[in-house]
């Protein structure tokens, strides 16, 4: 009998954990082995860039959704997030240190009208489901420098996990974003956040965003900019709320 993802079951969100809540010192690693290009691709890479727009261009909805990417955080699943994206978009469950495994997809380069970056999409799963999922996984493989671990789902949990349902998406820009760039294409956040490396949050709540920018100074300011996308409705609880704890730990 095939197991079933329960909604009920206590979940624990990328978000909370100490990879993406401290995204910047993982950044360190990934910033050194970018290659992307931000203007260099094939044709149909363009022609994706276009439809996928902006990455400043979030549609917000009635229902207090939004749509960024052609996807919908809080609606679409794994499998029509799969068809948007197509065979570019990897699924997975990724382990960051000690923290619980997380289903997650993520486009090495995505073009997103003129940008280019990495998109990561994270999914809904319970915590048991997710810890057999990785009991039963085909194969493994280290990234991020050694500080995530990546298994690759057995086909029927793969099959299983298509239901998941879409609750953030994070891009991280090829191009490094300043301050000013950030100010010019999204506008005035609402909330400033100093993140535990010294990064600062820039919170635009009724667009479901928040841009991490790294310190002008130290280790931490050779990071790239990520941006995160949730619904609007779902801004409190799933961006700030956890951002202000983990600016609190500090």
């Amino acid at each position: 009998m095939s197991e079933t993802l329960s909604p009920s079951t206590p979940i624990t969100p990328w978000w909370r954990r100490p990879f993406v809540v401290s995204v910047l010192v993982v950044l360190l690693v990934v910033a050194g082995t970018i290659g992307w290009s931000m203007y260099a691709g094939l044709k149909d890479e363009a022609r994706r860039g276009l439809e996928h727009g902006l990455p400043w261009q979030v549609e917000t909805l009635a229902d207090g959704g939004s749509r960024v990417f052609g996807l919908q955080p809080g609606v679409d699943t794994l499998d029509s997030v799969q068809s948007r994206l197509g065979e570019d978009m990897n699924v997975g469950l990724i382990v960051a240190g000690d923290a619980p495994p997380a289903l997650e997809g993520f486009v090495e380069s995505l073009r997103a009208g003129f940008v280019t970056g990495r998109l990561v999409a994270a999914f809904e799963a319970d915590d048991g489901w997710l810890q057999r999922a990785r009991e039963r996984a085909v194969s493994s493989d280290y990234g991020e420098g050694g500080r995530s671990r990546r298994y690759t789902l057995a086909a029927d949990d793969r099959r299983q996990a298509g239901a998941s349902r879409l609750l953030a998406l994070a891009y991280l820009p090829a191009v490094k974003l300043d301050a000013e760039t950030v100010r010019q294409r999204f506008g005035e956040p609402a909330e400033r956040i100093t993140g535990p490396q010294g990064e600062s949050q820039w919170l635009y709540p009724d667009r479901g965003i928040a841009v991490v920018l790294p310190p002008e100074q130290g280790e931490a300011a050779k990071a790239r900019a990520v941006i995160q996308y949730v619904a609007p409705r779902d801004f409190e609880a799933r961006l700030r709320a956890p951002l202000q704890a983990a600016s609190a730990a500090r």
